[in-house]
């Protein structure tokens, strides 16, 4: 994490090389063979964001000297992706955008996310053009349904974003989250 930046926000951003890309793909080539891909159009797919979320997510901890967490990669479907020497259990949310994050910007969770065994939501975005990964905080799974709006099926996040069936989501400002700095405190 020697090429991290930390922004007014207090967000973490991050150049990203290839090779991680790269990995993450196979990581998620693997678990397409393990679970399916459900994805229909896998010309476009990039759910390969996600890993490379838990890739620099599991760097992170690291390198802010968390011990003792585990990174759950094996039969990972409906688990937490980290779980913490505490027993804090983590679920790594990862979007890829085209341009920076904006403090109006929102994250997400699918609502079935929602029924997962997590402790703490972390977010993090990636814009892919740039390579450039954003760390932009946490918020613990109670008050984060709390504080998100749920949006139904047929509903219109934005003017370029309708709710399909069986993608209903909880999205929050993300204004509201933790910053990475402060979020990793009680966690770790």
């Amino acid at each position: 994490m020697a090429n991290s930046q930390v922004h007014p926000q207090g967000w973490i951003s991050l150049l990203i090389a290839p090779e991680y890309e790269e990995r993450a793909k196979r990581m998620r080539a693997e678990r397409d063979r393990q679970y399916g891909n459900i994805y229909a159009e896998e010309a476009t797919d990039e759910r390969w964001v996600g890993d490379l979320g838990e890739m620099v997510f599991n760097s992170w901890l690291k390198h802010e000297g968390v011990q003792g967490f585990q990174w759950v990669l094996d039969d990972a479907a409906g688990q937490p992706d980290f779980v913490t020497a505490l027993n804090i259990r983590i679920g790594v949310k990862t979007v890829k955008r085209k341009v920076p994050p904006r403090e109006d910007y929102t994250a997400q969770i699918t609502a079935r996310h929602a029924r997962e065994p997590i402790d703490q939501f972390f977010f993090m975005t990636y814009e892919i053009a740039d390579r450039r990964m954003w760390l932009l905080g946490g918020l613990e799974r109670e008050r984060f349904l709390q504080e998100a709006r749920y949006y139904q099926a047929g509903e219109w996040v934005h003017p370029k974003y309708q709710v399909r069936q069986g993608h209903e989501i909880y999205n929050i400002e993300i204004s509201k989250l933790v910053v990475p700095h402060l979020w990793i405190k009680p966690v770790a």
